[in-house]
């Protein structure tokens, strides 16, 4: 795809993902969490496949909701001069009933860049939860509220244009997140191909919120996203 076939949309994404307590490499009295296994609906059947993709998904903990404005200009001017092309977006992680609000950060190289990313969003007036604590290994649920690059490769049907073995597709309305879970478990319980990790939310999209499902596999093509697309259309209510 080139450049000019991209669309750049705002949205969220809903998961539920096991998150891990970062103890070093970090600044003292913060709280920085890692998905150490961020597909886990697809890798769960490959064990040891991600275990030299570090670091992983890391998660910042703040100290309060950063309004979009507030984080994009601190994230491009980190991002001018930071050492690697990070990618970063916003969010919460509900662990039992407790809310955190974090910086989702992806593309780090090295666990050495924690410290000094963390000390240039704080330069740019983004300040950090410093007290509390969290327990290790925590199933979480994980709102992100992000920018989709997308390629449309049919209609309702799309890539990512920035990360590989990303597709999405269209759902007819939002479904909660219990409907969601047990609609995944029927459509992959009747696929043959059921090696697959999927994630809920939407786009906005001429001044609608557009429902979307995103899923994640390797050698991601529009035949994959159509096959699963439909056994979920069967389903939805």
């Amino acid at each position: 795809m080139t450049a000019e076939n991209y669309v750049l949309k705002f949205g969220s994404l809903l998961k539920e993902e096991t998150l891990e307590v970062i103890d070093n490499k970090i600044l003292p009295n913060t709280i920085v969490l890692e998905a150490i296994n961020p597909f886990p609906g697809y890798y769960e059947y490959y064990d040891g496949l991600q275990k030299d993709m570090l670091p992983h998904y890391i998660y910042l903990i703040t100290d309060r909701k950063y309004d979009l404005e507030e984080f994009t200009r601190a994230t491009q001017n980190i991002m001018a001069s930071f050492e690697v092309k990070f990618h970063a977006a916003t969010g919460t992680i509900t662990i039992y009933n407790d809310v955190y609000h974090a910086i989702r950060i992806r593309r780090l190289t090295s666990y050495d860049q924690i410290i000094a990313l963390q000390s240039q969003f704080i330069d740019e007036g983004i300040q950090f939860k410093t007290n509390g604590s969290i327990p290790h290994n925590s199933k979480a649920m994980i709102r992100l509220n992000k920018f989709f690059a997308l390629d449309e490769i049919s209609s309702g049907f799309f890539l990512d244009h920035i990360e590989a073995n990303h597709g999405y597709f269209t759902i007819p309305h939002k479904l909660s997140w219990k409907q969601f879970e047990e609609l995944t478990r029927q459509v992959k319980y009747n696929m043959e191909m059921f090696h697959f990790d999927v994630s809920l939310g939407f786009i906005y999209d001429h001044f609608k919120a557009k429902d979307i499902i995103r899923v994640y596999a390797e050698n991601m093509n529009l035949e994959l996203l159509k096959k699963i697309r439909t056994k979920y259309l069967e389903r939805i209510k």
